[in-house]
């Protein structure tokens, strides 16, 4: 187990340990034992909804840049990427499998790893766009001035964020600063190749990343409603897409702990108890692993044929490889 894993569940202990000093674990515990399956089940039939509309996404976003990805094709690799995004110790191996997807395709190794963080980044900014438009309601949502302020500063900082890497991003290629520092060229290059899936991303490739982000807000409510909890529907809509945002932050493994942390925070705002938030979340996160079980059991069968060939194979242009499975 590297050092870098360790640090992680370290963190993540942290946090949950902090948690547990103001929320009852076990009356958490308590809901989840006594969650409704039907509603449990709801949860994760929406958390499919996600994987086919992310290979949507995917496959609709790589023809945009002139590379050849089938539904199919991209529906197989996120299937498997949950087993790495949600149960292996590592999001590496989920990025792996997206640069495959565009190795497979016919990009370079290089320009593959630049496609799936512009990926990433248009997914970013989906969300940050689901978030400005609950954000009224977000407003009326917190009593607290300070924390209206903290919520607007977040989501300007973040929109500005983007747009300053959008707007400036690509000279950065071109500084004598890149020439010297491959990060800075790197930067420069990631910010050309975001640009180009801005503007030739069709709508439905918009249209599916937002289907994915109204389909997290409609897990969360589904796995409330399995621990008995009467879900805000307007409130959830608002603050649900803030407490993603929060648990962005890659500092523990598959979020875990953050995300609880999040859950009991903007949830509480929303009149969740912190104990039913943290239950929520928890069992949030077990629909996740169940399907990434489940991916990681498709990854087993079909690695020996299309993950080996995708992954290991070079690409067109590539000196030698430099990835592995």
């Amino acid at each position: 187990m590297s050092m870098k894993v360790v640090l992680k569940l370290a963190i993540a202990a942290v946090i949950l340990g902090l948690i547990a000093l103001r929320v009852d674990f076990s009356a958490a515990f308590q809901l989840i034992g006594e969650a409704n399956f039907f509603w449990f089940g709801a949860a994760i039939a929406i958390s499919l909804v996600i994987i086919i509309a992310d290979a949507a996404f995917w496959s609709s976003a790589m023809g945009a840049v002139g590379l050849s990805l089938t539904f199919r094709s991209a529906l197989l690799f996120g299937v498997a990427g949950w087993f790495f995004i949600n149960v292996a110790p590592s999001t590496v191996g989920a990025d792996l499998f997206r640069a495959a997807q565009m190795r497979a395709a016919g990009a370079t190794t290089e320009r593959a790893i630049r496609l799936v963080s512009a990926a990433r980044l248009m997914s970013f900014a989906s969300l940050i766009a689901v978030i400005g438009v609950g954000l009224p309601f977000a407003f009326k949502a917190f009593e607290s001035a300070g924390d209206r302020i903290a919520l607007g500063v977040i989501f300007a900082a973040a929109a500005a964020a983007f747009a300053g890497l959008v707007v400036f991003g690509p000279r950065l290629a071109d500084t004598a600063l890149a020439r010297n520092a491959k990060p800075v060229l790197f930067a420069g290059l990631l910010a050309s190749d975001l640009r180009t899936l801005l503007m030739k991303t069709p709508a439905n490739g918009w249209l599916f990343l937002t289907v994915q982000h109204l389909c997290r807000i409609a897990g969360v409510v589904f796995a409330a409603r399995a621990v008995g909890v009467e879900a805000d529907l307007p409130a959830f809509f608002a603050l649900v897409p803030a407490a993603f945002l929060a648990a962005m932050a890659p500092i523990t493994i598959g979020g875990w702990g953050v995300r609880e942390a999040s859950f009991v925070y903007f949830l509480g705002v929303a009149g969740v108890d912190a104990h039913a938030a943290l239950a929520t979340s928890i069992l949030f996160g077990l629909t996740r692993i169940l399907i990434g079980l489940a991916g990681g059991l498709v990854w087993l069968a079909a690695r020996s044929d299309r993950f080996k060939i995708a992954i290991d194979t070079p690409g067109p242009g590539d000196g030698e490889v430099r990835t592995k499975a």
